[in-house]
């Protein structure tokens, strides 16, 4: 059997793993209700999900107020707070566990999300079999957040390890749905794959650079197969 180039692949969250929008529009509402401010339909959120809580919670205010910090700050804590209840109302996209599946029969799979991590693994757990991430990694204080590849540059130093010898940044491949993947991506010297079933149109997606679509999971398996898998 043919031995495979690619020997981790490292997923997003919102938008590629798991379609988490219901549970994002809930929690925000809430906070954004609490504080006497109007909130957005999904399709509203969807536009600015993928950047990061700091980005996602200033963009989600009324412009005028994107500059105080006190209410920023209050807003996030209180989001936070509210998606603590919400983060279940979260589906995987059909055909998708079936493919992961199978890719983890063949080489190793993780996660790696702007979302905080204390939701990365349990969102993880909860919608996905024990054991089919090797890692996952969300957003923490002591380092940045996307598209810096500093999570999936320790993502692949465990894989490394893991494996027993050294993995290059270019024998993996990192699925996402956002430029932000994109750009992390290249930024760590991985290669991009980017799906069109999550919150970014598959037009926009082709305009980032030369990489591969998918716009189904068997599709994402396919062109995977094509890269050396």
């Amino acid at each position: 059997m043919k031995q495979s180039s690619i020997k981790l692949i490292i997923f997003d969250l919102d938008g590629t793993t798991a379609d988490t929008l219901g549970g994002i529009t809930a929690a925000i509402n809430r906070a954004l209700t609490a504080c006497g401010l109007p909130g957005h339909t999904e399709e509203g959120v969807r536009r600015f999900v993928n950047y990061g809580t700091s980005r996602f919670v200033a963009e989600a205010v009324p412009e005028k107020l994107r500059h105080d910090d006190a209410l920023l700050a209050h807003v996030t804590a209180l989001y936070l707070d509210a998606y603590r209840d919400t983060y279940t109302m979260t589906e995987v996209y059909p055909g998708l566990p079936a493919v992961l599946d199978r890719l983890g029969q063949r080489t190793l799979l993780a996660m790696n999300s702007n979302k905080q991590d204390e939701f990365v693994g349990r969102l993880a757990e909860q919608l996905y079999a024990p054991g089919t991430f090797m890692a996952t990694e969300g957003f923490r204080t002591d380092r940045p957040g996307k598209p810096d590849p500093a999570a999936a540059l320790d993502i692949l130093h465990r894989a490394s390890v893991l494996l027993g010898c050294a993995v290059a940044p270019d024998a993996c491949v990192y699925v996402g749905d956002s430029d932000i993947d994109y750009m992390t991506a290249c930024r760590a010297g991985m290669r991009p794959l980017s799906v069109s079933w999550g919150y970014r149109p598959y037009e926009f997606l082709r305009s980032l650079g030369d990489q591969p679509i998918a716009r189904t999971p068997a599709e994402l398996e396919r062109l995977l197969n094509d890269m050396g898998l």
